[in-house]
């Protein structure tokens, strides 16, 4: 299982290409951040907080990091 935004992260992606449909994805649900407080959220400046530091660490302009946890079901 990959855990996104944990501080034990190891493992990245270069999300730098999807960056915007990211973006409109989360600016497209009107109903979830209609219940983030008073209307203020800026999903680019809340992604890009996320994406930039990643993106940094793996020498791309965004990224996404994870923590793997390896689940054994056998």
């Amino acid at each position: 299982m990959w855990a996104a935004g944990s501080p034990q992260a190891r493992h990245g992606v270069d999300v730098t290409a999807s960056f915007d449909r990211g973006v409109a994805s989360l600016r497209a649900h009107g109903a979830y951040l209609s219940g983030l407080g008073d209307g203020g959220f800026d999903a680019e400046e809340f992604l890009e907080g996320l994406a930039r530091p990643a993106g940094s660490r793996l020498g791309v302009r965004y990224g996404a990091a994870f923590e793997v946890f390896r689940i054994d079901l056998a």
